[in-house]
């Protein structure tokens, strides 16, 4: 007896019969039908073919061809990686065959294959399918034998016959080929290029969604790695060659050493499945700058070193064989002019997108592209190439489809072209002597209203525009302003004359409330920006998962079997009773006298009932339609199917009945705690091994203590720098621990400023274990106080007097800080260092204890200080980190007035994980952090109440494409805005009848600053009525105040207090 239970499910993708003909490489199936399709280069009537619809121009040439040989040479990647033999035998077999010939004859209906023993294996198990006779015949070691099937194939020929003699294939093969066609004589060939070219040129639905996903790839590395990359290398001053920093771009794919980096593809939550062994770069990443520019296809990266003024990246990714490609122009201090070129040739890009569509002429594209750029720009015109690209897919580019002015080819709807907007050899106007380039090349599909690019972002002037000179301009303009200000000094009195004392102060309000309002200004217009952006990326990102099928693709099929055999039960149930076999993970019903058996995972729970004289034992299953939790979304294999929902059974036996329930409750219970650690555990890597630093010692912090601790003690140790990482050395028995640079997110180091420690932090990419415990963070502090001697008696106590021992004591203790925050922000700095000597980016991080505040991340307030990239907690556990380039948007909750604190919610881009709480943040700081997360240009919400993400959340999984194309997150900008006003208005009348008011009454600006929070909120119709200006009412609250004063006989304070006390007695 055999139990199966299916607890995870993932979507099987249905293969395309006309591209794949290897199923899986270990089985070798080569789908015949697949042939069919190569009949239609010769005839657009036999079936309906994509041919079917081209014009006649690209099959023009096929009318007198009677037949077709499609000839592979032996292997050789600098010619044959991307030609059109290589594309049309993977196009209709899927796998390619070096030194395989192909014969394709019209009449009768029938292909030839002329290849080795072992291919010749694999093509035999092609059937004859809608009338194509297959042959396939083994070519011989013997050279009398080869050639005289050569000469078998050759006979069949007759007249023209059309092959691809551009791709000029090498190897004996070839020579046999040739030797024999000459042999025969009378044969005439034709270049076929055209027909074969229109027939790959348009992509059905599976290649399309290939090609996406291979341009996702090329869009996410050249985006989310080499923008931030080379940005670090300019504004560190490194030096880095282009072809060093194109091959640490190559790496981040992954090689034969080491895997994909996650890090960076999981950027793109569509590209976490993918199978990145089936993925490669179509070239080495091409990277140009210092006035040396070539925007040939051909071109390669030099041993230059990168450096500032215009740079040029081209990457392409080629993914299950489709390729793509991605080119864009990265402007460093760039002039006034090279904007304008740049804005034009975004216009020009723009042009082109919508020329290229079904039925548009590729002559009439390029031509009007290139009038375009005349009205707007001759300088850049009399520089535009010669060619807007190509079309592209299997074979990168297609040599017989350039988009120029000599191309009179029609385009066809789901053609993917490669679009190359460029002008090359401009003059540098910062470098006389020297020119410069400016490109923008992407990946697009043709379609009825315009080309769709499939490689966007990045390409705003804001985007690509980097300026080195803002710091010190900033740092200069204080000293500029600083002059009028002396200069102006003798003219302050003479206007502050005419109003007095009272005008002044009423000018510095108003300054300050008109700063203030600029700053609200200028972060609600940054803020609809990032919205807008962010919605509009969300829908692209999604709009290959429309329809919410994305959450079920991504789920697993596991399969469970108790007993293979029913020799495998155990003898005990042969006594037809409820046994639990705790070694198979099952439990063995007895059903109709059977032993059935069932896993663990199938049984949702069990449920005893006791009777007078009986027990009852229901065991409840796992089954669709179920409200169960967090487990609601759990998959079957066929959802559909009739399901066993419970079982239930009767005995007197209650002992043996209980003894069963305890047994069945027990092995729950251990196969939930066994899933739950393995899922705790899925992320946890194991680190490579640390390679030591030979031929010197390495560089050594000493004394210092690791948290959280390798066996969870308290040890100390020293931490020292090896050649690929660090290594934290106990000084007791204790475990070491091994961070490898490869494998560090973010590097902090925290001084001993407010805090009784001084840290370095390290964050992880990927969690590790220390003892028996996972952990993303590892810190290494050491005390700052770590003991103090008190010397204030004997002879120093007779001759000092006063606090000079204190005085001293804390000058020593200013001194020791200063001397440990040296200390170890050098060490943090070699661990840098160490790891961009390895080619790793990894930068020191210094939080900004002005820009801290306070809240609840755990279960007690902490103060939380933002850093460059994050926002982190790391003086003491446990740690909070939040990386800031990872966070979709910040929605602040119970922002409302009279309430002392806010909350904040990080939602991260990685929608599957949960967002992040940060409570009970005093609302002093509202502002601040409003400012803080604008400038760094995250996204902001807020609203009254608190939300239910988990809810939210998973209405947001559900449909992603849907979510954004509704509005995203606008919903959380809108929310509550009436609601929120009405409880404001409540809350300022409750505040002035409470005795918050009294305190208060005797302070003029307190007074003042409430009757302004009054008249905003709704008086204002009120004082137009009165007719009394701003400088009316503050006189005559200065007179009442001096009456109060006098009634009262003294301090309106104090008195204020007095009565309060006496009050509450």
């Amino acid at each position: 007896m055999v139990a199966k239970a299916s607890v995870d499910s993932r979507e099987i993708r249905p293969v395309s019969p006309f591209k794949v003909a290897f199923r899986e490489l270990n089985d070798h199936i080569i789908d015949t039908s697949s042939l069919a399709e190569g009949f239609s280069i010769f005839s657009s009537t036999s079936t309906p073919t994509k041919l079917s619809s081209k014009p006649s121009g690209d099959t023009q040439v096929l009318e007198d061809v009677n037949s077709i040989a499609i000839i592979l040479g032996d292997p050789n990647d600098e010619v044959a990686s991307y030609t059109k033999t290589t594309a049309l035998q993977l196009w209709l077999l899927g796998y390619e065959f070096p030194s395989t010939l192909m014969v394709f004859e019209k009449s009768p209906r029938k292909v030839t294959f002329v290849c080795g023993s072992s291919k010749a294996k694999l093509i035999r198990q092609l059937q004859p399918s809608n009338g194509i006779e297959i042959d396939v015949k083994v070519r011989s070691k013997d050279a009398t034998a080869a050639k005289e099937t050569m000469e078998e194939v050759v006979a069949a020929l007759n007249g023209k016959f059309g092959s691809l003699p551009k791709d000029r294939p090498i190897g004996k093969l070839v020579d046999e080929w040739n030797s024999a066609v000459e042999a025969k004589g009378g044969l005439e060939v034709v270049d076929v290029a055209i027909p074969i070219s229109a027939v790959l040129a348009e992509k059905d639905g599976e290649e399309l969604k290939t090609t996406i996903t291979s341009a996702k790839l090329t869009s996410t590395v050249m985006i989310n790695y080499f923008k931030s990359k080379m940005e670090s290398i300019i504004d560190r001053g490194t030096k880095m060659s282009h072809e060093a920093l194109a091959q640490l771009v190559e790496e981040k794919i992954g090689n034969e050493e080491k895997g994909p980096d996650m890090k960076l593809w999981n950027k793109n939550p569509s590209l976490g499945e993918i199978d990145f062994a089936s993925s490669e770069f179509v070239y080495s990443p091409v990277i140009q700058s210092g006035g040396k520019y070539d925007l040939k296809v051909t071109a390669a990266s030099n041993n230059d070193n990168l450096k500032p003024g215009v740079i040029l990246a081209n990457m392409g990714i080629r993914y299950k064989n489709y390729c793509s490609n991605m080119g864009r122009t990265f402007l460093i201090s760039p002039s006034k002019k090279q904007e304008s070129q740049y804005t034009t040739l975004l216009e020009a890009r723009k042009e082109a997108l919508a020329l290229l569509k079904t039925s548009a002429v590729v002559s009439d594209v390029y031509n009007s592209v290139h009038q375009f750029l005349e009205t707007k720009n001759a300088t850049l015109a009399d520089s535009f190439l010669k060619n807007i690209g190509f079309a592209t897919g299997m074979e990168y580019r297609d040599s017989s489809f350039l988009l120029n002015a000599k191309n009179t080819r029609e385009l066809k709807e789901n053609m993917v072209l490669v679009l190359v907007i460029g002008v090359a050899d401009l003059p540098d106007p910062k470098n006389k002597g020297k020119t410069y380039s400016l490109l923008l090349s992407d990946t697009v599909k043709v379609g009825q209203n315009g080309a769709v690019v499939l490689t966007e972002g990045c390409t705003r002037l804001s985007d690509v525009v980097m300026d080195m000179e803002e710091e010190e301009e900033e740092d200069v303009k204080p000293q500029i302003d600083k002059k009028p200000k002396i200069n102006n000094s003798p003219k302050k009195p003479r206007s502050s004359a005419v109003g007095g004392r009272v005008l002044s102060a009423k000018t510095r309000g108003a300054n300050r409330e008109q700063a203030t309002q600029t700053t609200a200004e200028k972060i609600k217009t940054n803020q609809q920006r990032l919205h807008a952006q962010l919605n509009a990326d969300g829908v692209k990102r999604w709009e290959a998962d429309a329809g919410g099928k994305n959450g079920a693709q991504q789920k697993v099929v596991k399969r469970y079997e108790s007993y293979r055999r029913e020799e495998q039960l155990p003898r005990a149930v042969e006594d037809r009773r409820i046994y639990v076999d705790e070694q198979r993970q099952s439990v063995i019903l007895p059903i109709n006298g059977y032993a059935v058996p069932y896993h663990i995972s199938t049984i949702k729970n069990v449920t005893k009932t006791e009777e007078s004289n009986h027990m009852v034992l229901r065991i409840n299953f796992q089954s669709p339609g179920q409200i169960a939790g967090k487990k609601e979304d759990m998959p079957f294999e066929d959802p559909d199917a009739n399901f066993i929902r419970s079982v239930s059974f009767r005995s007197q036996d209650q002992r043996h009945m209980l003894k069963v329930y305890e047994a069945i409750t027990a092995l729950k219970k251990a196969a939930v705690k066994r899933e739950t650690e393995k899922k705790e555990l899925a992320d946890v890597i194991e680190q490579e091994k640390l390679i030591e630093v030979k031929g010197r010692h390495p560089y050594v912090l000493k004394n210092v203590f690791p948290r959280p601790g390798p066996e969870g003690k308290k040890t100390d140790g020293n931490v020292e720098i090896h050649q690929n990482g660090i290594r934290f050395r106990p000084d007791g028995p204790a475990s070491k621990i091994d961070i490898l640079f490869s494998n560090i997110k973010h590097l902090f180091f925290q001084p001993s400023e407010k805090e009784l420690i001084v840290i370095i932090h390290v964050h992880l990419k990927a969690p590790i274990m220390l003892g028996k415990k996972k952990t993303s963070d590892v810190q290494f502090y050491r005390e700052v106080a770590d003991m103090s001697f008190d010397e204030t008696g004997g002879k120093k106590r007779r001759a000092r007097y006063g606090d000079e021992d204190e005085i001293e004591q804390e000058q020593e203790d200013r001194k020791r800080r200063a001397e440990l925050d040296k200390l170890f922000h050098d060490f943090a700095r070699r661990i840098e260092t160490a790891a961009q000597a390895q080619q790793f980016e990894l930068e020191v991080d210094v939080p900004f204890r002005e820009l801290g505040f306070n809240g609840v991340p755990h279960k007690s307030i902490v103060a939380l200080l933002p850093t460059t990239n994050c926002l982190i907690h790391i003086s003491e556990l446990p740690f909070t980190v939040i990386t800031l380039s990872e966070v979709e948007i910040v929605h602040l909750e119970r922002v409302q007035f009279g309430l002392k604190n806010f909350d904040m919610v990080f939602v991260l881009q990685d929608l599957k994980k949960p967002p992040i709480h940060i409570n009970s943040i005093p609302v002093a700081h509202l502002d601040n952090v409003k400012e803080w997360l604008d400038s760094c240009d995250v996204p902001i919400s807020e609203g009254p109440v608190n939300l239910s993400w988990p809810a939210i959340m998973k209405t947001v999984n559900e449909d992603p494409h849907a979510f954004y194309a509704e509005g995203g997150w606008n919903f959380l900008t809108g929310s509550g805005s009436d609601d929120e006003s009405e409880e404001s208005e409540e809350g300022s009348e409750f505040e002035g009848d409470s005795d918050v008011f009294d305190e208060s009454s005797g302070s003029d600006e307190d007074s003042e600053s409430d009757f302004e929070d009054d008249s905003d909120s709704g008086s204002a119709e009120s004082l137009s009525d009165e007719g009394e200006d701003w400088d009316e009412l503050e006189r005559k609250a200065k007179k009442a105040d001096e009456r109060h004063r006098a009634d009262r006989g003294g301090d309106s304070d104090d008195d204020g207090k007095k009565k309060k006390k006496g009050s509450r007695r």
